[in-house]
């Protein structure tokens, strides 16, 4: 009986810690299909939307693909590619990123801005591409 008790008084004690103290949270995330490498042609970049409509823009240098968001993190316009020049423009305030998403001219050179990073998987036995990207089937509390 002192047993049975023990471990009630334990599981009880458990559960009113879980209760009581905030949890962190890291964000749920998921992985999508977007496509097999060989669908993203060597020195181009390809746009493609993540589950909330937002554009991604995957760009492919041999067997490495990088991911950034279009959304310029100076003022939030979007920004393209340009194959000619080989960077990356914001038509809002003439901003150009290289290759590598850093900032090299107009007002994102000024704040030292990056374009954001997005993960990418790549199965390397079959070729499939996967996007990480929020989960938005999860509701938040």
């Amino acid at each position: 009986m002192s047993v049975g008790l023990l471990l009630s008084y334990g599981t009880l004690a458990v559960q009113g810690a879980l209760f009581i103290l905030p949890r962190r949270l890291s964000a749920k995330t998921r992985k999508i299909f977007v496509g097999q490498l060989r669908h993203f042609t060597d020195g181009q970049v390809k746009g493609i939307q993540d589950l909330e409509g937002n554009e991604i823009l995957v760009k492919r240098s041999g067997d490495r693909l990088e991911a950034f968001s279009a959304v310029c993190p100076h003022l939030g316009c979007r920004v393209h590619w340009e194959q000619e020049e080989r960077h990356f423009f914001c038509p809002c305030h003439r901003g150009i990123f290289d290759e590598n998403g850093t900032a090299t001219a107009g007002p994102p050179a000024d704040a030292k801005q990056v374009l954001a990073r997005v993960n990418l998987d790549v199965d390397s036995s079959s070729g499939a591409v996967y996007l990480e990207v929020k989960d938005t089937t999860e509701r938040s509390a």
